[in-house]
């Protein structure tokens, strides 16, 4: 009986189909292992809130969110300060409403020159960061005040405050300003502000994204949740 033959008998048949079985098996085993693999502690939704710099912060991140699978949900509060949101009663029901992965926070613009934060900001602080709970996040410290040498002594105090990877000192960047005398960045300025934090992430930071790349110059959006709170305003 040749191997034709052999298949066409009843016992070549089970044969056959019990190839297949097996086949069948193997590649569904290894679809599994590839789905076990998945990293479940990546970044999906990140909480990004902070003062006036925030809003086009944020707006640039969401646009890396387009590209990698993540979005972005912003708080802004023009002209608050560490201490303000501390103190405010609003903080947690955000955190819990947005359930965020990641927290991003940009504050202390209006706080740079206190010579003591060790005496003065270490209680905000520490409150901010209880209330962030454990959910990863990362403080991006301001930019230089331009004509101004201070903002060392606060830049310095956050880093070792909030520990190895959970900040990002903004000072020595050289960004595009508003006007010579505005500490604000222009447009393009938090463009290329965003874009050197989000290269700086993967290396340094508590922050686990499945990709960063990088969407096209000038690209930004808004996510689903953008919230502007002016300065008298309560959270």
């Amino acid at each position: 009986m040749n191997i034709s033959d052999q298949n066409n008998t009843p016992h070549g048949a089970k044969l056959a189909s019990l190839v297949i079985t097996l086949v069948l098996l193997a590649l569904g085993a290894a679809h599994d292992a590839r789905a076990d693999t998945t990293d479940t502690t990546a970044v999906r939704k990140v909480l990004f809130l902070g003062d006036s710099m925030t809003g086009w912060m944020a707006e640039r991140l969401n646009a890396y969110g387009e590209i990698n699978g993540f979005e972005v949900a912003t708080i802004v509060w023009d002209g608050s300060t560490i201490s303000k949101w501390a103190d405010t009663d609003g903080l947690a029901d955000i955190i819990a409403a947005e359930n965020p992965d990641a927290i991003m926070v940009c504050l202390g613009m209006n706080e740079m020159f206190e010579p003591f934060p060790e005496k003065r900001l270490s209680t905000p602080v520490e409150k901010l960061v209880d209330a962030f709970g454990d959910t990863p996040f990362l403080w991006i410290g301001p930019p230089s005040w331009p004509g101004k040498d201070h903002g060392k002594i606060f830049n310095d105090w956050m880093a070792s405050r909030l520990g190895e990877g959970n900040y990002f000192s903004s000072l020595e960047l050289a960004l595009p300003r508003q006007s010579k005398t505005n500490p604000h960045p222009s447009r393009q300025g938090i463009e290329e502000w965003i874009d050197k934090v989000v290269e700086w992430i993967p290396g340094n930071s508590n922050l686990k994204f499945t990709s960063l790349d990088r969407p096209a110059d000038g690209k930004v959006s808004r996510g689903k949740t953008f919230v502007y709170k002016r300065m008298k305003d309560t959270l």
